[in-house]
């Protein structure tokens, strides 16, 4: 049976709300992780960036932290979990939440970084199309999309051998169907990689998207810099 954005909201007002009565909802390595990845794709202390399913704010607060002379705006479908969110963190100036299930958010404003932490998973996949419809129109020609997402495969035997730690969504999504829908609203996939948190085996891929462009020039490398790196690699391969 398909679940409707009411359904999913209700739920995670229900579920998610709750963690506001709990101590132990806190950093966890996933959410340095993530960090760790945008600081790489060019977040920097006066970043904007929008957080696209923020729940209670966990990340969205950690992120802030670290933007200190930047902004985040952090959107979520669940009104509950807002409020309590923009409760919490009433006192982080930088940090603002909203209530949308981005299909038709709008803001004044475009931002360098879009995030999506582990969210698409629990978004229905025919409202993907709208909602990267919606951000391209928040985005500025250097702006970064960064989403982490389930591994697929992992999810496929949570969905078989432990459905009980599932959500009331949490659909597998293929590398190939992400890029090709991400591509069709004028972005390109930039890096990719998969990498395990949790178990040996890869459980998360983290992807960064940028917008299309054509290149005004190649910058051409010095020999030397070519040399040195050719160098590099042959003694990689000598001691590998």
């Amino acid at each position: 049976m398909e679940k409707s954005y009411k359904d999913v909201a209700e739920y995670y007002d229900k579920t998610w709300a709750k963690l506001k009565k709990k101590e132990g909802a806190g950093i966890n390595s996933r959410h340095r992780y993530i960090l760790y990845k945008l600081k790489k794709a060019g977040l920097n202390s006066s970043s904007t960036l929008l957080e696209i399913g923020c729940g209670i704010g966990v990340l969205s607060s950690f992120l802030a932290k670290n933007m200190r002379s930047g902004r985040v705006d952090a959107v979520d479908i669940s009104p509950a979990s807002v409020e309590t969110a923009s409760k919490r963190y009433a006192d982080m100036k930088n940090l603002h939440f909203h209530v949308s299930d981005m299909t038709d958010f709008k803001i004044d404003r475009k931002f360098d970084i879009i995030l999506f932490p582990d969210v698409l998973e629990h978004i229905p996949v025919e409202a993907h199309d709208n909602i990267f419809k919606t951000i391209s129109g928040l985005v500025h020609q250097n702006s970064i999309v960064a989403i982490n997402l389930p591994d697929p495969r992992s999810l496929r035997w949570l969905h078989k051998n432990n459905p009980e730690v599932l959500q009331i969504i949490d659909q597998d999504i293929e590398a190939n169907t992400l890029i090709e829908k991400l591509y069709n609203h004028g972005f390109y996939l930039h890096t990719f990689e998969t990498y395990a948190l949790y178990n040996y085996e890869p459980d998360y891929g983290w992807f960064v998207f940028k917008t299309k462009q054509e290149l005004e020039k190649l910058n051409k490398k010095p020999q030397s810099s070519v040399l040195l790196n050719n160098l590099r690699i042959r003694l990689l391969n000598l001691f590998s």
